[in-house]
């Protein structure tokens, strides 16, 4: 039994972690209010680098706070291994009964709280970040929720009804977008809900005959130079049907709708793991996450927290499927399906749906680099605009896995090849540093059981991706469709960042042409090649594997496999910045419709 200063104590710790959380949880909430105002106001560059800044709020929140909390600790002498906490202060000392206590009264505090999930994560990184690993189990974290997120009593809802036939749709729609009140001017405001009406009416024509009922999240969710309006339509007799209504603000045609989507599979790319993330203002994230589930249930809790900038949470809820599949199935960790990488190793169990990723110690040649130098580009691609084409990653330390659950191949692989990286305690393998990513199929795999037609897609989408990525000031460096992977929406993703930089790095050259037979005929290259020199003409040689597939590449992206078109995207960058990519189709954009129309 606790005495009574452990107990008051341990109130006075849990409440300061609880503040430290609030603090935290209210910068997150400035951070999206602030970059509403800059989609009204047209800040898109302080946009793109607030969204940058966000990525590290958590850790650096989380360090300031440890560091104030060990100051405190420490005049508590926490430390202490007895319950009456005596003087020895080492950190190896640990004061079971008291940690035990602390993480029960927190969890009465956070009973009622409006964001009790991020409280509980909170809570876990501030203790993993103070105490060892071997502490790391439900007695003083929460490895399971404690706290139900069903119950929350919130003081106004996260989601605005509107019932509606269609003889009011019309006045409807424009109660629906004015309810956002964006401090920017609609460019054609009657215009904008004309077309809007029509195009849901197009889409879904039964609701010409029906009353039904339009229901919108409360808060727009903001991307680079998008605001998102996400909902769903209510009917008595058939299945919802989510719909989106993507917003831009110009300074010429002022705030206007550009695209309506209701097809789940459409709207699923917009909230793709290949893309940015939002900023959205609300106080209860559970609510909407739940909601954006019921609306897109392909998408897991983890991928949505992540997408509306919790991507803490994210990697909690990432975490604790992990352990509960590892605990339930009888699956062993294998070596990833594909080509080996010559710098990640890759594993994964058979039918789960993401991969494990470590650093080897040493790169097979050609590849160069060191461990350092590839986190570094990771970290380049979390803070760019990922346009669709980048797959994100979680990012991990000190993952257990027991040693039971590892097939014999990979162990000996891991301990070939990243054995700095791991170590052995007892029964289990601790990897030190890892990165967690969802599964795709490897493009390279894909194309050897792909039909015609599917080759044909699939092999225009890989063009499209490369182009797109370079447009967007992204150079992939190693293009060999084996870095490349396939998703459930058959988009082609890239996930191999070794040798990932900015469009403004490489010198892109052609083959100069040769001046004798020799060297015509030599093997290696007579001409000179500076390290950051790049040769599109030869992209030809290891892009794809069959002639009828060359074939396919060449009708529309012929224009990859040549040095002047790459040079030429490097001097609209410099000169216009990177274009614009929105996660839908161009078909869809209404500007294009009614054009077409007129």
């Amino acid at each position: 039994m606790a005495s009574n200063l452990s107990q008051k104590i341990s109130l006075s710790i849990a409440k300061k972690i609880l503040a430290g959380f609030e603090r935290h949880y209210q910068n997150i909430k400035s951070s999206s209010i602030e970059a509403k105002r800059c989609f009204e106001e047209r800040e898109w560059e302080k946009i793109e680098k607030n969204s940058k800044l966000r990525l590290n709020f958590y850790d650096t929140q989380v360090s300031d706070f440890c560091k104030k909390l060990s100051s405190e600790l420490k005049k508590q002498t926490l430390y202490g291994a007895k319950a009456e906490f005596h003087e020895s202060e080492s950190m190896e000392k640990f004061n079971s009964n008291f940690w035990q206590n602390t993480k029960s009264v927190y969890t009465e505090l956070i009973t009622s709280h409006k964001q009790p999930e991020l409280a509980e994560t909170f809570y876990n990184s501030v203790f993993c970040r103070i105490f060892s690993r071997s502490f790391y189990n439900n007695q003083y974290i929460f490895t399971r929720p404690c706290v139900s997120l069903n119950y929350i009593d919130m003081d106004e809802p996260v989601i605005d009804s509107y019932f509606v036939d269609n003889e009011q749709l019309n006045e409807t729609l424009k109660s629906v977008l004015n309810s956002y009140q964006f401090k920017c001017k609609f460019g054609n405001f009657d215009q904008d809900i004309e077309r809007l009406q029509e195009q849901l009416l197009k889409q879904v024509p039964r609701l010409s005959s029906e009353v039904f009922e339009l229901q919108f999240i409360s808060t727009p969710f903001i991307r680079g130079k998008c605001a998102y309006i996400v909902g769903r339509i209510v009917t008595q007799l058939h299945p919802d049907i989510p719909v989106l209504i993507a917003l831009l603000n110009d300074e010429e045609k002022g705030l206007y709708a550009d695209s309506l989507l209701t097809d789940v599979g459409a709207i699923s790319i917009v909230f793709s793991f290949s893309r940015s993330y939002f900023f959205i203002t609300t106080d209860y994230p559970s609510a909407i996450v739940e909601y954006l589930k019921d609306l897109l249930p392909g998408k897991t809790r983890a991928v949505l927290y992540s997408a509306i900038g919790l991507h803490k949470q994210g990697k909690t809820l990432l975490y604790r499927h992990f352990l509960k599949y590892s605990k339930t199935t009888s699956e062993k960790l294998i070596i990833a399906p594909g080509i080996k990488g010559m710098v990640m190793s890759v594993f994964t169990f058979p039918m789960y749906p993401y991969v494990f990723k470590v650093i080897n110690d040493k790169f097979a040649p050609p590849k160069m680099g060191t461990k350092e130098m590839v986190k570094d580009r990771y970290y380049f691609v979390k803070n760019h605009v990922r346009i669709g084409r980048l797959a994100d990653t979680w990012e991990f330390s000190n993952v257990a896995f027991p040693l039971k659950d590892i097939d014999d191949t990979l162990l000996k692989e891991l301990k070939n090849k990243a054995s700095s990286n791991i170590e052995i305690e007892g029964d289990l393998l601790i990897i030190k540093h890892m990165y967690i990513e969802n599964k795709m199929t490897p493009l390279n795999m894909y194309l050897e059981t792909a039909n015609k037609k599917q080759q044909k897609h699939i092999i225009n989408d890989y063009g499209k991706a490369i182009d797109e990525l370079i447009n967007a000031n992204i150079f992939p460096g190693d293009m060999l469709t084996k870095n490349f992977g396939v998703t459930r929406q058959n988009r082609v993703v890239f996930y191999d960042y070794d040798e990932i930089t900015l469009m403004s790095n490489p010198v892109f050259k052609k083959i100069p042409k040769a001046k004798t037979y020799e060297q015509e005929m030599a093997s290696e290259p007579w001409y000179y090649v500076g390290q950051n020199d790049v040769f599109p003409e030869e992209f030809r040689y290891f892009m794809l594997p069959n002639p009828y597939m060359k074939e396919v590449f060449n009708k529309k992206y012929k224009k990859l496999l040549d040095a002047d078109y790459w040079v030429s995207v490097q001097e609209k960058i410099r000169e216009n910045g990177v274009m614009d990519y929105y996660p839908y189709g161009s078909e869809t954009r209404m500007c294009r419709i009614y054009k077409e129309k007129s």
